[in-house]
């Protein structure tokens, strides 16, 4: 039997939603059917409300790794976004040293509005017993539909507080708990740092303005002989909302809301930064982001197609070493997600709330499932690295993660500046995002996708936009309370 007994600083390492490229959750269509269909909801069984297990013991030690993990037998069903290359047998592997016994089997979904359906759907059929959920609003969808494991007397049998080992207690339901708050994502601007150096932009920025970034894109923006745009600066990522990664990175906490709680897309924040990438994209120097989201078209393959010289990115770093995949001849930089204004604390130099490691409420082994989910999202986490996500548990030693990722730092210096890659992608102990109210997320990041789309088609203006989704989001917020 093996135990490992880690004592953790109390850090504030934070993390946040949306993903990768997390779609919708098909929430609406799926409500009444799941409600209907899966026995013993998770919800159910939260009317206690508020209890002595939410707390672990203060004088206990952490116990990540189970005391009788050698004789625990029983099967677990992953559904992950990640294929075995991308750190999940590798997980996988360094569980069974501790967990002979246990069969982990996995499938790969992919984190879009179908995907979450067809997850959704594996739950309900009791096919699944941990999931990789991207987002809080698919997340929550499912703890709120029953499809999730209550694990709050587990935690607290474990000596597992929330707060110290990944940096919040914002998810949970009816102040019961139902996920790991594991995974994270790190945003910044990916740089072709041969196009960057022909610029003469000299080193590769420790901080900077949104002004700053677009005269680098301007400097980088080429036209052929017809006048048509060769290689645009820069671009945003694909996700639709992906905009309010600024909103995050100015207020530090729960970007969607205001102080009341209410709905906050209309103090002019929202306003500022939507227009400045509408007006980027008009001056040619951004590559329009309603033609990635028309086209299905990748942020990240402009980079790697050199169409355009940087883009906004999370997970570009899995792909960089795959160049049979993703042609490409230059070296990957990463430059700091920009601030809004010069002086402001940039809370999206951390690694931002992303992905949850959850059991499901029908697991056929639960104390298996349990203990895989509790190692993936401890010990485990570092591998979430290898898919180019980041983990937020705060155990994570950084100085393994390049070798990890790479084999070594000779070999990440084939593909990537390292010096950035560390400051920027791992940034340990930057200020970082986090979210205390997630009241009505779900509907709320359904209407920023939707409300995006009318904007940046030109349908509705940005101010109008804006005013219909702040209204629909305090609709919801009031239908919520």
């Amino acid at each position: 039997m093996k135990k490992i007994f880690t004592n953790l600083l109390c850090m504030a390492v934070v993390i946040s939603m949306t993903a990768c490229s997390s779609g919708t959750s098909g929430d609406t269509k799926q409500t009444a059917e799941i409600k209907e269909t899966v026995s013993s909801s998770a919800a159910e069984k939260t009317e206690a409300g508020e209890t002595a297990a939410m707390e672990t013991m203060a004088d206990g030690e952490p116990k990540y790794i189970d005391e009788n993990a050698a004789e625990l037998t029983g099967t677990v069903r992953l559904l992950t976004a990640f294929k075995g290359s991308l750190g999940t047998d590798d997980l996988i592997a360094a569980f069974n040293e501790y967990y002979p016994n246990v069969n982990v089997t996995y499938e790969i979904y992919t984190n879009n509005a179908d995907g979450n359906l067809s997850a959704n759907t594996n739950i309900q059929a009791g096919v699944t017993d941990v999931i990789l959920s991207f987002g809080t609003h698919n997340t929550a969808f499912r703890w709120e539909n029953g499809m999730l494991m209550d694990i709050t007397d587990r935690l607290a049998a474990d000596n597992l507080d929330l707060v110290k080992e990944w940096g919040t207690d914002a998810y949970t339901y009816n102040n019961r708990i139902f996920c790991f708050p594991s995974g994270g994502l790190s945003i910044f601007v990916a740089l072709n740092m041969d196009m960057w150096n022909e610029a003469g932009l000299g080193d590769i920025p420790v901080s900077w303005t949104y002004d700053e970034y677009m005269e680098a894109c301007r400097k980088m923006t080429k036209k052929d002989g017809s006048g048509a745009v060769a290689v645009y600066g820069g671009t945003d990522f694909n996700q639709r909302d992906y905009w309010t990664y600024s909103m995050r990175q100015t207020k530090g906490v729960d970007a969607f809301y205001n102080a009341e709680g209410k709905a906050d897309f209309t103090s002019g924040l929202a306003e500022t930064i939507i227009q400045r990438e509408l007006d980027a994209e008009a001056e040619e120097i951004w590559y329009p982001k309603i033609n990635l989201i028309k086209d299905s078209v990748k942020a990240r393959d402009m980079l790697w197609s050199g169409k355009a010289a940087t883009c906004v990115e999370s997970i570009l770093t899995r792909f960089v070493m795959d160049k049979e995949n993703y042609p490409h001849d230059f070296i990957l930089g990463y430059a700091p997600y920009p601030v809004n204004k010069e002086g402001e604390t940039n809370y999206a130099l951390g690694n931002m709330p992303n992905s949850f490691y959850c059991v499901t409420n029908n697991a056929q082994d639960p104390d298996a499932a349990y203990a895989f989910a509790k190692f993936a999202s401890t010990l485990g986490g570092k591998y979430l690295y290898a898919a180019g996500h980041t983990t937020t548990w705060t155990g994570t030693d950084a100085d393994e993660i390049v070798d990890l990722v790479f084999g070594s730092r000779e070999n990440a210096e084939k593909y990537i500046d390292v010096d950035s890659y560390i400051a920027n992608v791992l940034a340990v102990g930057q200020p970082a995002y986090h979210e205390e109210v997630i009241t009505a997320y779900s509907e709320i990041a359904s209407l920023i996708d939707e409300y995006t789309d009318y904007i940046l088609s030109g349908e509705m203006s940005v101010r109008d936009g804006l005013q219909q989704l702040n209204d629909a989001a305090n609709q919801a917020i009031e239908e919520s309370e």
